[in-house]
């Protein structure tokens, strides 16, 4: 059993719900609204294909989507966990019933402007521990590598 405590799922923060309102609205004007409203002026943004500073380069990215990938959507998959003003959280990319893609982000909320300060995503799930040829050294691997109950150390 893994240790959680309820309290750590919250209610969606106003920036957050702005921020994914953002990605999914098509109208250029009201994208910027949002973002406005959402994230720091100076926001660091990183994910496996791209990372800048500020929240036009930002806005920029939310455009070349729209053009790249018409008539998808985010959704939120999972209940959003949060400490220090980090909020942890699954999505996915959606047309219809179709995910195109999964992804989880990290992302500060400044407790002072209640305004998106930093999201670091990273896309599909993280990769179990491989029994053979893993990058983590053995002797720290969890128990239970190759799933067949007996700890491989």
């Amino acid at each position: 059993m893994r240790y959680r405590l309820a309290d750590w799922d919250v209610a969606m923060p106003p920036a957050l719900v702005a921020y994914w309102t953002a990605w999914n609205e098509h109208d250029p004007v009201a994208v910027g609204r949002y973002l406005e409203a959402a994230v720091d002026d100076r926001v660091e943004w990183n994910d496996p294909r791209d990372s800048f500073t500020g929240r036009a380069e930002l806005e920029a990215a939310v455009h070349r989507l729209h053009s790249s990938k018409p008539g998808y959507r985010f959704v939120i998959a999972s209940e959003i966990d949060h400490h220090h003003e980090r909020y942890r959280y699954r999505w996915d990319m959606v047309r219809g019933h179709r995910v195109l893609m999964e992804g989880t982000d990290v992302v500060t909320i400044s407790s002072r402007s209640g305004r998106i300060t930093r999201v670091d995503g990273f896309f599909g799930a993280v990769t179990p521990l491989k029994e053979l040829e893993s990058g983590v050294p053995a002797a720290l691997r969890g128990h239970d590598v190759d799933g067949s109950g007996v700890s491989s150390s």
